[in-house]
C-alpha cells in the first residue's frame, strides 16, 4: 500500500524514515512560527521548563501581528516580552507590527517550501499546506517543547481526498468553494484528518487561491491540508526562496484515503456561498440570506487579504461608492500586498468608495481593534470565523464570505450576489 503526502512528509522528517496512519511519531519541524501568544503564554512555561536556548534561531519566526500596532497597555507588554526574546535568543527572522499578518508574511519571507513540516502557535497554520507542506497549528506548551527540541510527536492523520474538477464562475472565488467543502462536511467532518485537494480546479488555482482553501480546513477539523504542487507554487517558490532546496511530494497511485469526495462544478456550478452566524460550516447559497442589512462589510485576514481580494473588491467598487451607513473596512494581509495595492491604484479606488483602508494586522478578525462591533450589529466578513463574539460584542453578528460578496454587499447595504453589480 501506497502513502499520502502526509504520512510521505512526516516520513521523511522521522529517525527511522516511517509514519502511517494511526501511528505515534516523534518528527523534526523545519520551522516555528509563534505571534503574541509568545509572549502571553509560552514565555511563562519556557520559565517553568527552565529553558536556555532555542534549539535554531533560523527556524523560528516571531510574529507581532493580532494587535498590531498595540491597542492596549497589555498587548504593549506582550510585544515588548517578544521582541526581547528576539533578542536575547539571537533569532533571525523577527516580523515585528509594521510587517503583516503572520500566514501571509511567512511564506513572502521565503520560509516555507515543499515537503517542509511547520508549525504555528495559530489554528490557521493549516495555510501553508497550499505550498505542498505539512503544517498545522499547536498551543503553547507544545510550541514551547518545539522551541526547546526542535521536534515534536503526532498521530500521523488519516487523509481524506477531495477532488474538485470545472471551471470557477465569474466573481465565484475559491473562499466560496471551500466553504461549500466545509458545509458538506461539517464542524468535526474531517477531525484530525489530512485533507488532500486534487482535481483540475485545484491544479489551476493561484497560490493564493489555494491558501484560502487550506487556511478554512481547520474548520471542519482538519489537521492539516498538504496539496499537491502545481505551476503557480514553483513560480512563487523561484520568486520568494530562489536559494532553497526542496522536493515535491505526492501520494502514491494507491495511497490508501479514509474517504473520496468528488466536486464537479461543471455540472453542478458553484454559486457564492454565505455563512451565517454561528458557525463556518452554516455555508448556503447567498441567495438564501440576501437582502439582510448590514453595519459593517470587511475585508482582511490571513484567509482573504491578498493582492486578488483586493482586486476583485476594487472591480466591483471602482466609482461608485459604498451604501450610506455602511462602513467598508480593508485590511491587506501584509504591507508587501498594501504595498502593491498602492502601485496598481486598488487602495485609492477602495478608499474613493468609501473604504477605510488600515495596516495589516488581524485586529477586526479576532475582535481586537479597527473595526471591532457593537451589540446588534451585523458584519459581512472575508474573515474564516463567524464565532458569537468572535469580531466584537457577543450580540454582534457575523456573515463570512468572499471579497467579491463583501465588496457588493457594501455597495447595496444588505448581503447581495456579487454577480448581480
Amino acid at each position: 500500500m501506497g502513502n499520502t503526502i502526509a504520512e510521505k512528509i512526516l516520513a521523511s522528517h522521522t529517525d527511522d524514515g516511517k509514519a502511517y496512519a494511526g501511528e505515534i511519531v516523534e518528527a523534526r519541524i523545519d520551522l516555528l512560527m509563534v505571534h503574541e501568544v509568545l509572549g502571553s503564554r509560552i514565555l511563562p512555561i519556557l520559565k517553568e521548563m527552565g529553558f536556555k536556548k532555542v534549539w535554531n534561531p533560523n527556524r523560528v519566526l516571531v510574529v507581532n501581528d493580532h494587535w498590531a500596532p498595540a491597542s492596549d497597555i497589555n498587548s504593549a507588554e506582550i510585544h515588548r516580552r517578544n521582541r526581547n526574546f528576539v533578542k536575547e535568543q539571537g533569532i533571525t527572522n523577527f516580523c515585528d507590527v509594521d510587517c503583516g499578518i503572520s500566514h501571509q508574511v511567512l511564506p513572502e519571507m521565503g520560509l516555507v517550501v515543499p515537503g517542509a513540516t511547520i508549525i504555528g502557535s495559530d489554528s490557521h497554520s493549516t495555510t501553508y499546506g497550499a505550498f505542498n507542506a505539512f503544517s498545522t497549528g499547536l498551543a503553547a506548551t507544545d510550541s514551547a517543547l518545539i522551541l526547546a527540541t526542535g521536534k515534536c510527536w503526532f498521530r500521523v492523520p488519516e487523509t481524506l481526498k477531495i477532488e474538485v474538477t470545472g471551471d470557477l464562475p465569474e466573481r465565484v472565488m475559491s473562499k466560496d468553494l471551500i466553504l461549500k467543502i466545509i458545509s458538506e462536511l461539517g464542524p468535526d467532518g474531517a477531525n484530525y484528518q489530512s485533507m488532500e485537494f486534487h482535481g483540475s480546479t485545484i491544479e489551476t488555482m493561484s497560490v493564493g487561491e489555494r491558501m484560502t482553501m487550506c487556511n478554512m480546513t481547520v474548520e471542519a477539523g482538519a489537521k492539516c491540508a498538504p496539496m499537491p504542487l502545481n505551476q503557480d507554487v514553483k513560480f512563487w517558490m523561484e520568486d520568494h526562496a530562489p536559494k532553497k532546496k526542496w522536493k515535491e511530494v505526492a501520494s502514491d497511485t494507491d495511497a490508501e484515503f479514509v474517504d473520496n469526495l468528488h466536486f464537479d462544478l461543471h455540472e453542478n456550478p458553484l454559486e457564492p456561498i454565505v455563512a451565517p452566524p454561528d458557525l463556518p460550516t452554516n455555508g448556503k447559497p447567498v441567495a438564501e440570506v440576501e437582502g439582510v442589512p448590514i453595519d459593517q462589510a470587511f475585508i482582511g485576514s490571513c484567509t482573504n487579504g491578498r493582492i486578488g481580494d483586493l482586486i476583485i473588491a476594487a472591480e466591483i467598487l471602482k466609482g461608485k461608492k459604498v451604501h450610506d451607513g455602511v462602513r467598508f473596512i480593508v485590511t491587506p494581509a501584509s504591507k508587501a500586498t498594501c504595498m502593491e495595492a498602492l502601485e496598481r491604484g486598488i487602495i485609492k479606488i477602495l478608499m474613493e468608495a468609501g473604504g477605510i483602508v488600515t495596516n495589516s494586522t488581524c485586529g477586526a478578525c479576532v475582535g481586537g481593534h479597527l473595526g471591532v462591533l457593537g451589540a446588534g450589529e451585523v458584519c459581512i466578513s472575508s474573515t474564516n470565523r463567524n464565532f458569537r463574539g468572535r469580531m466584537g460584542h457577543q450580540d454582534s453578528r457575523i456573515y463570512l464570505a468572499s471579497p467579491a460578496t463583501v465588496a457588493a454587499s457594501a455597495l447595496k447595504g444588505t448581503i447581495t450576489d456579487p454577480r448581480s453589480v
